[in-house]
């Protein structure tokens, strides 16, 4: 009988760890993008991935001012490119912005930019600290040009 009660209480303890070591896996420090563009997104044109700094990628995602940016590169930096988020006015916050409200996604791929972009994006997650940006979850589309050229679809995580 006691045997039977000691496995009974490991399987509940080994149920109890199962639950919530996803909870602290989700806020391990992870910089990542996830992205596709359709043939002819300028300027990323057709490319896609999953890209989380490790070394075969590198990913950065910061604040320089109000703006949120996201670099990346892959190839030990032959194909690059920056994602600048911004809002209308100040700091972004949790929300969805449009680009006919004043928001925009500066795009710029291995050199190549486009500052006529017609941009939205969402953040359903943004906290910062003492020493900056500390949480960051957001979706994206942008589009060069024209509200109906081919899009660069994504989203972004980072936590620190």
């Amino acid at each position: 009988m006691k045997l039977r009660h000691a496995f009974t209480t490991l399987a509940v303890a080994a149920g109890l760890i199962g639950v919530s070591a996803p909870v602290a896996a989700a806020d391990e420090p992870i910089a990542s993008i996830d992205f596709s563009a359709e043939q002819g997104a300028f300027p990323v044109d057709g490319k896609s991935g999953h890209w989380v700094g490790s070394p075969e990628h590198e990913v950065m995602i910061r604040e320089v001012g109000d703006v949120l940016r996201v670099d990346a590169d892959a190839d030990n930096g032959r194909y690059y490119f920056r994602l600048d988020f911004s809002a209308p006015s100040g700091a972004l916050e949790v929300g969805s912005y449009e680009h006919a409200q004043g928001a925009h996604i500066l795009a710029i791929a291995t050199g190549l930019g486009c500052t006529d972009d017609y941009s939205s994006f969402t953040i359903s997650r943004v906290e910062r600290g003492a020493a900056g940006l500390t949480a960051l979850d957001a979706t994206f589309e942008q589009r060069c040009g024209s509200p109906t050229a081919p899009a660069l679809r994504g989203e972004v995580h980072y936590r620190r």
